[in-house]
């Protein structure tokens, strides 16, 4: 093999394992946020929510507990939908990894009012996950910390 043959090779070759090291860190960043998060108090109810990101990073999250079991989603526009349990709807959608712990451009539904506002999401250094719910522009919005969940049971006592 010549010297140039083995510099192409060996170029190849560090780039693939610099790719590897790449993707690595980014799968940690991604997968990080991946489990059950609890949610601050809304108008007396507690949330867990199961987030979720598939293979392009993008977040989706659905309610899997609280402290209200079988809490409907009685402020929901759709008269239909008023008699859905929450449990199990998805409420946090199309969230698109932006990279360095942060995902924008989705939305999320509050049900204590059966509304859906745009939606930007922030791992943030103390391990809370920050969720931003906002109409028009981030500023004019209200932020949640939410913890990550570790109990094994879905349903919390009730808020006092």
């Amino acid at each position: 093999m010549n010297k140039a043959m083995m510099t192409v090779v060996a170029t190849t070759l560090l780039a693939a394992i610099g790719g590897v090291t790449a993707v690595t860190a980014a799968d940690a960043a991604l997968t990080s946020v991946v489990g059950n998060w609890q949610t601050e108090p809304d108008d007396g109810a507690v949330g867990i929510v199961q987030i979720s990101v598939d293979a392009a990073g993008n977040m989706q999250g659905r309610i899997v507990g609280g402290n209200h079991p079988g809490l409907k989603d009685v402020k929901n526009p759709a008269l239909a939908a008023r008699s859905i349990a929450l449990r199990g709807q998805v409420i946090l959608r199309d969230m698109k990894y932006e990279g360095d712990g942060h995902w924008s451009g989705g939305t999320i539904y509050r049900a204590s009012n059966g509304k859906i506002y745009k939606c930007n999401v922030t791992l943030g250094a103390n391990g809370k996950l920050n969720v931003r719910g906002y109409i028009g522009f981030s500023l004019l919005g209200s932020t949640q910390a939410w913890t990550r969940y570790t109990g094994t049971s879905m349903d919390l006592p009730p808020a006092h």
